[in-house]
């Protein structure tokens, strides 16, 4: 009986109803985009840097994150390399010598970290070569090959097979430096990954180094980023005496970027739910003040205060019940249909890749997600509900029926 009467009541003013309905229904909209706009910005940074930077996994010498001094290898990198690459779980593997030191030109020097790599299992790894917009990879006919970023190449004023000079300290503590010839240009969506790293072959630079066939990082890729901590847990049991990392030990940040972002998203929500609820209060305080003389004859003819309370309740919740599934349709058609195409900022590229960010976002919404999402609408039509439904209440039948 109650919920009939609310469901017509509802629709005694047209016009409002369908405002209000009209504005639940786009705020939820934009509500819900946003909020996969975000999964899609913050999806892509994690999934870039795992697969073109850090891996899930690295494993080290346990001294040597500290200062990256060269000394600190492992000596056993060659054969925990194998014993790795055979695991059913690791899509790829490879071993690299990390050198943090200098680049030079003719036009000035810059501070950066030397990847020395093995072409092969680095191209599996991180896909090196599908980066490089000039050149071409490393051959394994010549020596002293460099690849660097196009952003480095214009701050040094340097191009494809000219010369520079590293220069960095070997494992004695003594300067070691030699020229490499530019094989190739590369670009990646991180400006700031670009600024600071260039890539030789590790056969280039081991032997200079001080380290002959060793190295001091192996970076691990996985099939599924589900199995990072199992996988972690048995590679600290298979090799004790190193440092064994994931993704979001070795770049904190990163996390924090997932937690912040969720948190982001959902004050976002909250705002735009909690800006729907004062108008709704508005609206339905207005229809209690406009049924006052009804509300009292109710109230006069014997119904009690605790229908009234439930019937305003349920006429609130019907009004915004009305917009959530156009809203909810209106997200999703949305966010399928961006999450094939894309969202295209090219316009602002390099403000994104300032901040490691892809400049094309492609929207996506969890399940997990959308159940909030849900608990969220309840509770903002509860907080609706309760000012006309009190309001409601403190009515007095002789005195309303005077109006």
């Amino acid at each position: 009986m109650l919920t009939k009467i609310a469901s017509r009541n509802i629709w005694r003013s047209r016009k409002r109803s369908l405002i209000i309905i009209t504005a639940v229904s786009i705020g939820l909209w934009t509500g819900i985009f946003m909020m996969a706009f975000y999964n899609g910005m913050i999806e892509q940074r994690i999934n870039s840097a795992i697969s073109s930077e850090l891996s899930h996994i690295q494993l080290h010498h346990p001294e040597f994150r500290k200062d990256y001094e060269i000394k600190y290898y492992l000596p056993e990198g060659r054969k925990m390399l194998e014993k790795i690459a055979n695991k059913q779980e690791i899509k790829a593997v490879a071993g690299r010598v990390i050198i943090k030191g200098m680049i030079a030109s003719a036009s000035g020097s810059s501070g950066i970290t030397i990847n020395g790599v093995m072409p092969a299992e680095e191209q599996l790894l991180t896909n090196l070569k599908g980066k490089i917009i000039k050149g071409s990879y490393f051959n394994p006919k010549k020596e002293n090959e460099i690849l660097i970023s196009e952003k480095l190449r214009k701050k040094l004023k340097l191009n494809l097979n000219k010369k520079t000079i590293l220069t960095f300290q070997d494992r004695e503590g003594n300067l070691a430096s030699a020229a490499f010839r530019i094989c190739a240009i590369y670009k990646t969506i991180n400006g700031p990954y670009d600024d600071a790293n260039v890539f030789v072959k590790i056969t280039d630079v081991d032997s200079l180094a001080g380290i002959p066939k060793a190295i001091n990082e192996i970076a691990v890729l996985l099939h599924s980023s589900k199995s990072v901590l199992e996988i972690q847990k048995n590679l600290s049991q298979q090799f004790p005496k190193s440092e064994i990392k994931n993704w979001m030990e070795i770049s904190p940040e990163l996390g924090l970027t997932v937690s912040v972002g969720d948190q982001m998203v959902y004050i976002f929500m909250g705002i735009i739910l909690l800006a729907l609820a004062f108008g709704i209060v508005n609206t339905m305080m207005m229809s209690v003040l406009e049924r006052t003389r009804e509300i009292g004859m109710l109230l006069a003819l014997g119904m009690n205060k605790f229908k009234i309370f439930m019937m305003i309740i349920l006429e609130t919740f019907f009004l915004i019940l009305a917009g959530c599934p156009i809203g909810i349709l209106l997200a999703f058609a949305t966010i399928g249909i961006t999450n094939q195409t894309g969202i295209n900022f090219s316009e602002f590229s390099e403000v994104y890749s300032s901040f490691g960010y892809s400049s094309i976002i492609y929207p996506t919404l969890t399940w997990n997600q959308f159940g909030n999402i849900v608990i969220l609408i309840i509770l903002t039509a509860l907080f609706s509900a309760l000012f006309p439904a009190k309001r409601a209440l403190k009515l007095k039948p002789a005195e309303s029926l005077k109006k």
